[in-house]
């Protein structure tokens, strides 16, 4: 795929992910001045029989819509092109230059409270955008979230597209409507492991960066409570009791005991620094000493 042009336009100049179904490069727009650089991604479909084709495109049409939507937001890639070439299907979205949350997060090396809540804040943000669209982003973790260089804000990419048409392609005409469980271990939550994704799903997995980013831990290094499922965290952060109950409360087993919303934990955590206000915030039982 390298040095090949696609849509007589898009020069392939590196490769970033390759796998089954769906591979991502960079490449170099040659119709444009100076050739900038973009994101381009590909799917492949399981099959190149007709039904796999009318459902592939069907499903890449609505979803690019939908990246063409949230591009609006400044902390989401822009959608650039979409098209279809020797029946594979190509995005074109912006790339952003910058480094991955992953790599300011050190094992051993906690965050202060400060840094969390302003990361929270910066990821809620977005994630409020997102939902109102209805979407859920489903793989929210710490490389998915870049530190845009040019004025370090977090910006949340990979929305996708391609592992949603990847579950439904991959399917027989029989089992099109099955949901495949689509996610990362430690940031994903039961109804997600499942097949069952919600908006709160994606809440879980913001929860468990800030957890992650306030122990200097890795999600899977924590026990879960084996008659709850909870996670259990908090003797391994030095954190205050009202930022605690926020970040547990996000992270709850069950969807239900979770926030319903971005809007709510961006609500409590503008509580935070009004000590007045702070003390109506929710404190779970593991917080009542």
């Amino acid at each position: 795929m390298l040095g090949k042009l696609l849509d007589g336009r898009y020069k392939v100049v590196q490769v970033l992910r390759a796998g089954g179904f769906g591979e991502t490069y960079i490449a170099e727009d040659t119709r444009r001045p100076g050739n900038p650089k973009c994101v381009l991604k590909l799917l492949k479909p399981a099959s190149s029989d007709a039904y796999c084709l009318e459902v592939g495109r069907r499903l890449f049409n609505s979803e690019a819509e939908i990246l063409e939507q949230l591009g609006n937001h400044d902390q989401i890639p822009r959608l650039l092109a979409y098209f279809e070439e020797n029946k594979d299907f190509f995005l074109v979205q912006e790339l952003i230059v910058g480094r991955p949350l992953s790599s300011e997060m050190q094992v051993s090396q906690p965050w202060t409270e400060s840094q969390v809540i302003q990361m929270l804040q910066d990821v809620l943000g977005v994630l409020e955008f997102v939902h109102s669209y209805g979407v859920i982003h489903r793989d929210i973790k710490p490389d998915n979230l870049i530190r845009r260089d040019k004025d370090s804000k977090l910006v949340l990419i990979d929305f996708g597209a391609v592992k949603q048409m990847r579950s439904q392609l991959v399917a027989s005409p029989s089992q099109i409507t099955a949901t495949v469980a689509i996610g990362t271990p430690g940031y994903m939550p039961a109804e997600q492991a499942q097949g069952k994704p919600r908006h709160n799903s994606d809440i879980y997995a913001v929860g468990m960066i800030a957890i992650q980013a306030l122990t200097g831990l890795l999600p899977t290094q924590f026990q879960e409570n084996q008659e709850t499922g909870e996670v259990i965290w908090q003797h391994q952060a030095q954190v205050s009791p009202v930022l605690g109950a926020i970040m547990q409360r996000m992270v709850c087993y069950h969807y239900r005991d979770r926030y319903q919303s971005a809007t709510e934990v961006l609500q409590d955590l503008q509580q935070l620094t009004n000590p007045l206000l702070a003390t109506q915030l929710w404190i779970p039982p593991t917080y009542i000493y």
